[in-house]
């Protein structure tokens, strides 16, 4: 399910920067880096995600990088499914959270995956 919609958003994504291209505008993400020839570890993938979390700003509304409740639903342990969670962050839900879709490629909604899916509570000092 996943696989297909990564497929989906992925397609999506390259029709939307064609679109851009021709128009003369220029596609701009955050923390955009360039994607590993081979498969991507988890660690690394988590790693990415985390830097996407900040990069967009999900911290503002999702405290302590996903953990806690704020002004938007804890991420840490949450009952929604990967596709539930991946078409929220692509479409956003209006008036609570922007869609992130035309900012993110495949590779970035998987990193966010895997960042979300990764959290734990942090140990206290």
């Amino acid at each position: 399910m996943i696989k297909q919609w990564t497929n989906a958003a992925g397609a999506m994504l390259l029709a939307a920067a064609c679109c851009g291209h021709g128009a003369g505008h220029s596609t701009v993400r955050a923390a955009e880096t360039v994607a590993p020839a081979g498969p991507i570890d988890a660690a690394a993938q988590i790693a990415r995600g985390k830097i996407l979390f900040v990069s967009y700003g999900c911290g503002y509304c999702h405290e302590d990088g996903g953990r806690k409740a704020g002004k938007c639903p804890q991420l840490m342990d949450t009952p929604r499914d990967d596709n539930f969670v991946l078409t929220r962050i692509a479409t956003g839900s209006e008036g609570r959270m922007p869609a992130f879709g035309a900012a993110l490629t495949g590779p970035d909604f998987q990193a966010l995956l895997a960042y979300i899916r990764s959290l734990k509570p942090e140990a206290k000092p």
